[in-house]
């Protein structure tokens, strides 16, 4: 099936906002990239990375950093079609080569295979069942577990239902978990931990090459396929980019919560560009603010939020002692606390930490299944009026009816989270073959990525590569890298 190339029509982008009250700049600090950062942090910070570094050291950590550095790059480089044409990444990798329908299946499929492990429900639960036994659960308690992981889940939905704007409403939860909750850990580690511990585990994100022998591929996987936000990261942050109405998604339209919002048009097509010079300096205009959030809230924020969480983990769980198990490691960091205020003030962190970052979870599919599915199937905008909630919230329904019955399947939820971020990276290999093609074929020539973005592209596209086959070799055929 041919590409699809075909767009509603050719537009003028609107005109960038001016950056000139306080308003404005809290406006800038709830967008996409505040959001991702918030994601990462439970599974990246608080879970994979201290497993990695407890596991090996902190000279694994420079798998992280790189792929924070890709990540950032290649949300970049997403955004490019998005404000160019208003629609999401997905939308427009989904016009290449295959047909949209077939591309349906595909991201279906493997975010499916990704997110369907409640993991962030059962971490709130673990959490819960930590404060009523008094003690980590293990596996005699995954019953309780469970029953405390729907209540998060539950928990998670509840502020998917108001406010104008989802985004909008998971841009000021996110900003408390970074800023507020990571910020209180960030404080705990500055008091806590050894300036050289500290430094000892900064050094690591920098030890570029170096790969412990016999090291597990799949803490390896989840580490680069988690920290930050994900691999896909462009994937994920230009949904939400659709619904800020930065660029040309003011014309496309965006999803608007059950209760408080409007029904808006939800279009499955976006515009192509006008190439005069007025156009192409209004994109570069938003393409600024795109370059300010990304570098300085994500790839910042993201790296500050791995590095104290970890190195608090690193200092607190003594050396050579056995690792906790996957039932009690979500929260080992308040437990291994000197003193019993600090145990109580962690665990609140970590339970607010796994909270916010569920209902950003339970978004994340709901909303990358309505973009796909809105794009492939042009009958479910007839169908449902174009007003795209009707479709997101029955898919949430069917989601949680899901991951409840996996709560209580027996998967550990520390293993949980690291499966989800081993199969990220091969969302990852698809993102970055998707925004080759995207660049060189749908867009103009005057909105496509500059030459040192393609060749990050090609670096990550390697990099989640090797990742991907070296977790499948070594943990399901058993070959030692």
């Amino acid at each position: 099936m041919p590409t699809d190339k075909e767009f509603r029509g050719v537009e003028d982008i609107s005109e960038p906002f001016k950056v000139t009250r306080f308003r404005d700049v809290i406006g800038f600090l709830i967008g996409p990239a505040i959001i991702s950062v918030s994601v990462g942090i439970g599974t990246g910070e608080v879970i994979s990375g201290p497993l990695a570094i407890l596991s090996y050291g902190p000279t694994i950590l420079w798998f992280a950093l790189l792929s924070i550095f890709l990540q950032t790059v290649s949300a970049i480089a997403g955004t490019r079609y998005t404000i160019a044409t208003g629609e999401p990444l997905i939308n427009g990798i989904s016009r290449l080569w295959f047909g949209k329908k077939v591309w349906a299946i595909i991201w279906t499929v493997s975010d499916f295979v990704r997110l369907m492990w409640p993991y962030y429900m059962v971490l709130t639960g673990t959490t819960f069942a930590y404060i009523a036994l008094g003690r980590p659960p293990e596996a005699p308690e995954q019953y309780l577990v469970g029953v405390l992981g729907v209540v998060g889940l539950f928990i998670g939905i509840l502020p998917l239902l108001f406010g104008e704007k989802i985004q909008k409403t998971l841009g000021w939860l996110s900003w408390w978990d970074v800023v507020v909750e990571v910020g209180i850990i960030v404080i705990l580690a500055l008091l806590i931990v050894p300036a050289n511990v500290l430094f000892e585990v900064f050094t690591g994100f920098f030890s570029f090459g170096s790969i412990p022998s016999g090291v597990n591929w799949a803490i390896i996987a989840a580490i680069a396929g988690y920290a930050g936000n994900y691999a896909a990261n462009a994937i994920a942050m230009t949904n939400y980019y659709r619904d800020t109405e930065w660029g040309m998604t003011k014309k496309t339209g965006f999803i608007p919560a059950a209760v408080g919002g409007k029904a808006v048009p939800f279009l499955s097509k976006g515009y192509l560009p006008k190439t005069d010079p007025e156009n192409v300096r209004r994109y570069g205009g938003w393409m600024k603010y795109v370059h300010l959030e990304q570098w300085i809230v994500f790839f910042f924020g993201s790296f500050i939020t791995l590095w104290f969480p970890i190195a608090l983990a690193y200092h607190l769980v003594p050396r050579g002692a056995k690792i906790p198990s996957g039932w009690a490691f979500p929260v080992a960091l308040a437990n291994y606390m000197p003193i019993p205020a600090l145990v109580v003030l962690m665990t609140i962190l970590l339970l607010a930490l796994y909270i916010t970052n569920t209902v950003t979870v339970v978004d994340m599919l709901p909303r990358e299944f309505t973009n796909i599915w809105w794009a492939a199937f042009p009958s479910l905008e007839k169908r449902f009026k174009g007003d795209a909630k009707k479709l997101y919230y029955t898919i949430l329904t069917v989601l949680s009816v899901i991951w409840i019955i996996l709560m209580f399947v027996g998967v550990q939820p520390a293993w949980q989270a690291v499966l989800a971020g081993a199969f990220a990276n091969l969302i990852g290999v698809f993102c970055y073959i998707g925004l080759l093609g995207v660049n060189y074929v749908l867009l103009p020539k005057e909105y496509r990525m500059k030459w040192w973005e393609i060749i990050i592209i090609l670096v990550g596209l390697v990099f989640y590569t090797i990742i991907f086959a070296a977790f499948v070799l070594n943990n399901f055929f058993g070959i030692k890298i």
